[in-house]
């Protein structure tokens, strides 16, 4: 990066850090906002790559400013990242990077939202206009009325989809009142009543310059960038509204043990679910938590695990079998599955075995090499400006940086591990959904 070793700004607190494996300079710069910036090394590569991570998903839809209470549709989230993206007479956000020789994209998940483009070539041109639209949002109700109907399609689409159904299916068995069990565009009702009053609510108060944490990776020249920050932020007041989100209280268990359900499909469709408690935690600790259930996952399920050979040998999986966790603010679960000619059977088998797993039987010259390989894997995101960006971006949802997964992982063993997932063990977490072919 030019001029960004020792780099001074007076509008920005700069802190620098370098990684004592790969030799990766991150600068991280703090506005009196709260807007965070971090800043990755790549010397010499034409290629940069910028994100926005908001911590602003489906589930916050109840939350708190000075104590004052507030309430969103279901789907808010997910509609306000159409309107920041969504065509207008210049083309829209799409249609004006694109014409810059940019890639671009968004997505909303349960617990955050998160736009991100990468541009060979002149950055600080694509970068304005980029953030430009992030913080000038020009909404009214001829904006949400256009993009209304879209949304709405885009939801029959994915209720159509096999796949997205046998999921959602199970969020609603695993979880009662909690809102991640809605999907996370919400529900018809929620977005024919949705407006631009709604959508005016969550930009002002989630789209503000503190809630969000700004990623660049590239050769860039670090002053300039921080002083077009400096120049468009000097408007903003300096500190962060203390927002504060509000759960319902769930049942520890599942709602049922299996929901079926039958559509158009060839080949029936599996989902076995594990509920875990969800306790309050740290960014670390949900980090390790995270980080400990991949390997969870790596060790008893992949395809690298005697399991899965098992199940694909009796031919009752294949190769569209496998195996997440999902963990956000109250719920956490396990969750795996795929197609298979005799879902029932499949489900049994890999409960069994979980429920029996303990630390003792496991390979550990397997956990190993799978510990190894998962933070190898992280250094070689390094690689790319691309994947280092958006690793990055993503830490810092876990308020993290890229740097501290190595630490992490020096830090988890088998015993660890299975301290996090004792759960394992009890089968009343445990849920199953299906989708069989229509007869």
């Amino acid at each position: 990066m030019k001029n960004c070793r020792e780099l001074r700004h007076p509008d920005f607190e700069i802190r620098e850090r370098q990684d004592g494996l790969s030799g990766k300079l991150l600068l991280t710069a703090k506005h009196q906002s709260g807007l965070q910036v971090s800043l990755l090394d790549y010397p010499g590569f034409s290629r940069a790559f910028c994100a926005a991570a908001i911590p602003f998903g489906s589930i916050h839809t109840s939350f708190s400013i000075d104590q004052k209470q507030y309430s969103l549709p279901a789907g808010t989230a997910h509609f306000l990242e159409h309107c920041v993206f969504s065509r207008d007479e210049d083309g829209g956000l799409m249609g004006r990077l694109s014409d810059l020789g940019a890639s671009a994209n968004a997505y909303t998940t349960h617990d955050h939202t998160l736009y991100y483009f990468s541009v060979a070539g002149p950055f600080e041109t694509a970068f304005t206009c980029w953030l430009d639209a992030l913080l000038t949002l020009q909404i009214d109700h001829d904006r949400v009325e256009a993009e209304r109907p879209i949304i709405l399609a885009e939801m029959d689409q994915y209720r159509d989809d096999p796949e997205t159904r046998c999921s959602q299916k199970l969020l609603e068995q695993m979880y009662r009142t909690h809102p991640v069990r809605l999907d996370i565009a919400g529900t018809k009702e929620s977005i024919r009543d949705l407006t631009e009053q709604d959508i005016q609510l969550a930009w002002e108060t989630f789209y503000s310059p503190g809630h969000i944490h700004l990623t660049l990776a590239g050769d860039l020249d670090c002053h300039s960038i921080l002083t077009i920050l400096a120049e468009r932020l000097a408007a903003y007041p300096s500190g962060i509204k203390d927002v504060r989100h509000s759960f319902p209280e769930d049942a520890s268990r599942p709602t049922s043990e299996e929901a079926i359900e039958q559509m158009d499909l060839r080949t029936p469709l599996f989902l076995l679910g594990l509920k875990e408690l969800d306790s309050q935690q740290t960014p670390w600790e949900r980090a390790f938590r995270q980080r400990s259930a991949h390997l969870l996952l790596d060790c008893l399920l992949s395809s690298v695990s005697p399991l899965y050979d098992e199940l694909y040998q009796h031919g009752l999986i294949n190769e569209s079998f496998s195996a997440q966790y999902l963990n956000g603010p109250g719920y956490s679960l396990l969750l795996c599955g795929g197609e298979s000619p005799d879902p029932h059977q499949a489900a049994d088998v890999i409960r069994k075995r979980l429920l029996e797993a303990r630390v003792e039987d496991l390979d550990l010259e397997l956990f190993e090499s799978q510990k190894r390989a998962a933070a190898g894997r992280m250094i070689q995101t390094l690689d790319s400006v691309e994947h280092g960006g958006l690793m990055q971006a993503r830490a810092r949802l876990f308020g993290l940086d890229l740097f501290d997964y190595q630490l992490i992982y020096d830090k988890i063993d088998a015993a660890a591990v299975f301290n996090v997932f004792k759960h394992l063990s009890n089968p009343d977490y445990y849920a199953l959904s299906i989708v069989n072919p229509r007869r």
